[in-house]
């Protein structure tokens, strides 16, 4: 045992909410149970929970501070192992290797898409790209997402369209409407967007590098728009074949189901991080030791370990489970999503 995992405990997280320039916020606060506070501002869209990644650009916020005033990122480094395990140390150093994000679509998000490794390690100077999943955890009636391209288009074409800046770009997406329960892997490169009225758990690579295909009708400046780089190194990354009807079935699943605990992405989404359905209906779930996050979304009970007092689990709640604390028991009625590094 580390010489300070004894003292590694769970950790209720307070909203994270930098100021997006987009719209949003309200189902983040309503899922959580919180009132809309007086000087909120309608551009939080988004909570970084259990964050040791910063805005590109906007500021620069996004760090989880902890309730005794530490930043997440320096209670790692003080006690990585009791954080983060032996295991996940020999892969990913003492980082969590993933952010996760409740994100509240108040409008439709710009079509932008995301670098994969080996762009952003060739230009970015990071060994971390930004492959990403979508939990739907609440959708409006018909509420919609758009995932790659319909057809092939080759640079030339792309180019014009984003120099149009108009409507063209996001019909050459593929739209498909979304509902509670549903899950979507978007590999890097991938163009993309959400649709207004969507509320998901997001889990990525932990990066803010986002190539902003759309930008004028957001005010984006460039260096936001294509990371410092120049337009044409930037629209590099962006993923040009078409994405056909068996491409993105092999994307999209589903959490919702039976009781137990389960695997809620596809298997290529391994490679990056894990998202598991807790579902306790059928009885008491038994988890591994692991860094983790875990977002309670439906029902209520409680969160068990050998050496801690239980922790009651209501929706709406998220928690920082380090791997120090050991094995872990949910009992109740209850659902939750267990976000995890890659193992």
């Amino acid at each position: 045992m580390a010489k300070n995992e004894k003292h590694v405990g769970i950790v209720e997280l307070a909203p994270n909410t930098p100021r997006r320039f987009y719209r949003g916020g309200e189902r983040i606060l309503a899922f959580r149970g919180l009132g809309l506070p007086d000087d909120f501002d309608g551009r939080r869209p988004e909570d970084w929970l259990a964050s040791t990644t910063q805005l590109f650009a906007e500021g620069g916020d996004g760090l989880t501070v902890l309730a005794d005033g530490r930043l997440l990122v320096d209670a790692l480094g003080e006690d990585p192992t009791g954080w983060l395990g032996e295991a996940h140390l020999t892969r990913h150093g003492a980082s969590p290797g993933l952010l996760v994000k409740l994100l509240d679509a108040g409008e439709r998000l710009p079509v932008h898409s995301h670098p994969d490794r080996a762009f952003a390690l060739r230009h970015l100077d990071c060994a971390h790209g930004k492959t990403e999943a979508w939990l739907v955890v609440a959708a409006e009636p018909g509420a919609r997402v758009w995932v790659g391209f319909k057809d092939d288009v080759d640079a030339t074409h792309l180019a014009e369209l984003v120099q149009a800046q108009d409507e063209r770009l996001l019909a050459l997406l593929n739209g498909f409407e979304v509902e509670r329960g549903d899950a979507i892997l978007v590999p890097a490169g991938q163009p993309h967007a959400i649709g207004e009225g969507v509320l998901v758990v997001e889990l990525q690579e932990p990066t803010d590098f986002s190539v902003m295909l759309e930008h004028d009708r957001f005010g984006l400046d460039a260096d936001h728009a294509w990371l410092g780089l120049t337009p044409q190194v930037a629209l590099e990354s962006v993923a040009m074949a078409a994405l056909g009807p068996e491409d993105l079935a092999a994307l999209r699943t589903r959490w919702l189901g039976s009781g137990g605990v389960r695997s809620a992405l596809p298997a290529e989404a391994l490679e990056y991080f894990t998202a598991e359905v807790v579902d306790t209906r059928d009885g008491p779930a038994e988890l591994e030791a692991g860094f983790s996050v875990l977002v309670v979304v439906d029902g209520a009970g409680t969160l068990r370990t050998a050496e801690h007092a239980p922790v009651p689990l209501v929706v709406g709640q998220t928690l920082l489970v380090p791997y120090g604390v050991g094995d872990l028991v949910v009992d109740g009625a209850v659902t939750a999503l267990r976000c995890s590094p890659s193992r």
